[in-house]
């Protein structure tokens, strides 16, 4: 447990660095007297990174132990956070988002694949959600730490404080974080073979797909909220806040139930994700039915995610570090998709057009799941486990 702990700090971290700049934009785009939009490529520059080099590090780094990745991801993502804090030129601040980027993408398989070792296969469902919660978390108290403290001390001080934390955790990662045993190593063309499968390249699909359809509501929901429902924005801050924390519940309750059957709590949680984004405009205009719905939302996705990864891990036995970055990567695709077709469906259909549209996709990839066979992989039961 207390290594399981660390790397969801660890988690924390990461996912507070990834989200926190988003709402420094202005100040960043001041400071360093760059256009919002040029200062709106670090979001781009980060997500760039951990998806197109995430995978690639992971293949390169697969002769190494675990724990030595850990603590190598840790160091960079550091290095990332002091140079981020420390920049005074942007072309400087956009390599160190670049760098902190790769490290995140390096620490998340790592951290995964760690706590799905040290726990056993199990309860490799609770583990994933034990380190998907603490990126959960980040949403819920990172990310308004970051704004309260970026707000009084100007936002230096919030990359400066995140590369302590993660000395820290770094720290601690050495001390509590046990080498596991290593797994006999898989060549370039195992890797490669287990990647190609057909079921395997569904699956990253299917998750690239919903990922795109939460996030073309999603990026959105904001901004419309108080055009909607006419809440204030205390009011609009306290719903994002609980659904954050219905957000962590969903993580929890998705990994457990990933554990009894991994496609039951996949397909499950892609039900109720539909359902939440087709019935959200028909609930618009009333603040406590939307903030009802809201949760179910947020529940219901980080339930998928969880229960995604856990289905990936079964399938791609015995490469699952490599699939693990993979469904990471394609992840990030989806939200960069569904975010810019968002603003494109918005424009032309307005706010039940990106609802429905979200809905849609999340459909195709329920549809897809359930129309593709059940095996032994795909359960998640001990006693069916390769």
């Amino acid at each position: 447990m207390p290594a399981l702990v660390v790397l969801a700090l660890g988690a924390l971290v990461l996912g507070t660095s990834e989200l926190a700049v988003a709402g420094l934009l202005p100040a960043i785009s001041a400071d360093l007297t760059v256009s919002t939009g040029a200062a709106g490529t670090l979001v781009s520059a980060y997500a760039v990174a951990v998806a197109l080099l995430g995978p690639v590090l992971t293949a390169l780094t697969s002769h190494l132990s675990r724990r030595q990745v850990l603590v190598g991801a840790l160091v960079a993502l550091a290095v990332g956070n002091g140079v981020t804090a420390l920049a005074t030129r942007f072309p400087a601040l956009w390599v160190a988002r670049v760098l902190t980027g790769t490290a995140a993408a390096m620490y998340a398989v790592t951290a995964l694949t760690l706590a799905t070792t040290l726990t056993g296969p199990e309860r490799r469902g609770r583990a994933v959600a034990i380190v998907f919660g603490g990126i959960t978390v980040s949403t819920v108290v990172g990310v308004p730490a970051s704004m309260l403290l970026g707000g009084v001390f100007g936002w230096r001080a919030v990359y400066g404080v995140l590369a302590a934390l993660t000395i820290g955790v770094l720290m601690a990662a050495f001390h509590l974080v046990p080498e596991p045993t290593q797994a006999p190593l898989s060549s370039l063309l195992i890797q490669l073979k287990v990647l190609a499968r057909a079921r395997l390249l569904l699956a990253f699909a299917i998750n690239s797909a919903v990922a795109a359809g939460h996030y073309t509501a999603s990026t959105y929901f904001v901004a419309l909220l108080s055009q909607q429902t006419g809440l204030g924005t205390t009011a609009a801050s306290i719903l994002l806040l609980t659904s954050g924390v219905s957000g962590a519940v969903g993580t929890i309750v998705g990994g457990t139930a990933a554990d009894r059957h991994a496609r039951h709590a996949l397909l499950a949680s892609l039900v109720l994700l539909a359902t939440s984004l087709i019935v959200l405009p028909l609930v618009m205009t009333g603040p406590f039915l939307t903030w009802l719905v809201a949760l179910i939302w947020a529940a219901a996705f980080n339930a998928f995610s969880t229960a995604a990864q856990v289905n990936v891990s079964l399938q791609a036995h015995p490469v699952t570090d490599i699939a693990a970055a993979a469904n990471i990567s394609v992840f990030n695709i989806g939200i960069a998709g569904g975010s810019a077709a968002g603003g494109l469906v918005l424009h032309l259909a307005g706010f039940t057009g990106i609802t429905l549209t979200g809905a849609a996709l999340v459909i195709a990839g329920l549809i897809t799941s359930l129309l593709l066979p059940q095996t032994p992989e795909t359960t998640g039961r001990l006693d069916s486990m390769p």
